[in-house]
């Protein structure tokens, strides 16, 4: 058999792996870019005031990955004999330029301003994300009516139902989601389903209480299993900047016809799209025998564009050092009508600790940072690159998409692969292009190693802690924490609070209120 692979990201790379080295179709690998990887992409990064020997190779798109969840992805590496190192994977929220900042690495990290310590605001705010790492995986075991299902509760009605604060809502939950998924909060964070959002916060051991999860990198970078790949593929069966334009089927044939830029046209048995749906919807409208349905359902997922800026800017990082960690939050309070602060849920913009992330030496490199849609321009000495890379919306709308999909799965010769046929990670688009090339060998054809479609990784046990936490809430925590400890808080740090956090929330207010002026 004759199978094309259109998109050479992980979905891509996956499917040409198996195809070429574990059967014996001939495989050709398209890709409209002049590199392949798609999102693992290594680039060699120059210091400032160093030569170019002297640089050093940094992921700027697929940088981590977990033992926990990502089965298919390690399984291949192990299989492949490619190394990877153990790193962390901490979170801090900077807003309005470190008027207020925390990091969830410790206590330390988290009152990094120390006048916090008397700020009612920031001891709900711990309270609600241990009461919602404790809690939310409840709504997981709730029994729910098909009616329901077709319109699955909010992540934000989920958290007006269970009384969360909006210091919770701004300070943790929209940036960890946003981040999560490189997308604006106004077009991810409340409206997302709320039952796939715990459902994936538990699976990677993110609603976690006590301990860390575990997290790797590649050494020496992701280009290290794309290449591993492609050197096994022959050299007439990759294309590079050969851009597919149209993709036709007739009725009673088996053939799918593929037109490049050029305009050549090349015939195939199959064909795997691994590129972004709308990437795919654009190809097959182009050409002959698209069904409606596959214009439906395809045309139900949204993307989202981001830069990502290699630099040495330590401007884009946290103004305190205590705050910095793997993934650096950035953002700014906006007005609301009434005058009163709020998150701006219009932007996501975050800085990557690399020095961290992949092992690089401080001392020998210096910062090495990598910020996704930076609020403002790093100093231009020190940039190394710009990318843009695309990213799922996974909302309502998409989530509903995606169980569709096995409608038009295999239909015409044509399968469909890619991150965005689950959560929009790498191990989904690894696994999804397994599965798409595992489909085309015989049922008896031996496999590399069992692939995983569902992981079901359940958490550490923390039955204690969550006890703990219920006995509280329902003894009244919330009030104690809300009300009582507020008074408590006023009357303590009374003192503290007028000398240190006086200061800094005139200059949170006044610094605001000149942005809202200027824009």
């Amino acid at each position: 058999m004759k199978v094309a692979v259109v998109g050479s990201g992980a979905a891509g790379l996956a499917a040409t792996w198996l195809l070429n080295e574990h059967s014996e179709h001939e495989v050709h690998l398209y890709e409209a870019d002049d590199r392949p990887g798609g999102h693992a992409n290594t680039v060699r990064f120059t210091p400032p005031g160093k030569s170019a020997e002297e640089g050093v190779d940094v992921d700027t798109g697929f940088i981590v990955f977990n033992p926990s969840t990502y089965p298919n992805f390690i399984a291949f590496l192990k299989h492949a004999c490619i190394p990877y190192l153990p790193t962390e994977m901490t979170f801090s929220v900077t807003r309005d330029g470190g008027a207020f900042e925390w990091a969830g690495d410790n206590l330390a990290t988290v009152f990094c301003q120390p006048y916090r310590l008397w700020d009612p605001r920031m001891w709900r705010l711990l309270y609600d994300v241990l009461r919602f790492n404790a809690f939310a995986r409840g709504i997981l075991s709730e029994k729910i009516s098909e009616d329901q299902k077709a319109k699955e509760m909010s992540i934000g009605e989920y958290l007006a139902r269970e009384g969360y604060s909006e210091v919770f809502k701004d300070d943790y939950l929209i940036p960890m989601t946003a981040c999560i998924w490189s997308t604006p909060a106004d077009k991810c964070a409340l409206d997302f389903p709320a039952r796939t959002l715990i459902q994936f916060l538990s699976n990677h051991h993110l609603l976690q209480i006590t301990g860390k999860p575990s997290w790797l990198t590649i050494k020496g970078g992701s280009h290290q299993y794309v290449n591993r790949i492609l050197s096994k593929l022959p050299a007439d069966q990759l294309h590079l900047s050969t851009p597919i334009t149209s993709a036709s089927t007739q009725t009673g044939t088996n053939t799918v016809l593929l037109t490049t830029r050029d305009g050549a046209t090349h015939a195939y048995d199959h064909v795997i799209f691994a590129c972004h749906s709308d990437t795919t919807l654009s190809i097959l409208r182009a050409g002959e025998g698209m069904t409606p349905e596959e214009e439906r359902i395809l045309g139900m997922f949204e993307w989202n564009r981001n830069e990502a800026v290699l630099h040495a800017d330590v401007a884009l990082m946290p103004q305190s050092r205590k705050a910095w960690t793997c993934w650096n939050y950035l953002t700014r309070s906006v007005l609301d009508e009434n005058g009163h602060r709020k998150a701006n849920s219009d932007e996501v913009s975050l800085t990557y600790g690399m020095n961290q992330l992949q092992h690089i030496s401080e001392k020998q490199y210096g910062p090495v940072l990598v910020t996704l849609n930076p609020p403002f321009e790093p100093d231009a000495s020190t940039v190394g690159g710009r990318w843009k890379y695309d990213h799922p919306v996974l909302d309502a709308n998409s989530v509903r998409a995606q169980t569709l999909m096995k409608d038009i799965q295999r239909t015409r010769a044509i399968s469909y692969a890619g991150a965005w046929l689950k959560y929009g990670f790498h191990e989904d688009a690894f696994a999804s292009g397994l599965d798409a090339a595992r489909r085309l060998l015989p049922a008896d054809a031996p496999l590399p190693f069992e692939i995983q479609m569902e992981v079901d990784r359940k958490p550490p046990s923390a039955w204690l802690a969550v006890l703990c936490l219920r006995v509280f809430a329902a003894s009244g925590g919330e009030w104690v924490v809300g009300t009582v400890g507020a008074w408590v808080c006023a009357v303590w740090g009374w003192c503290v609070w007028t000398v240190f956090g006086w200061g800094a929330r005139l200059r949170e207010e006044t610094a605001l209120r000149r942005k809202v002026k200027v824009d």
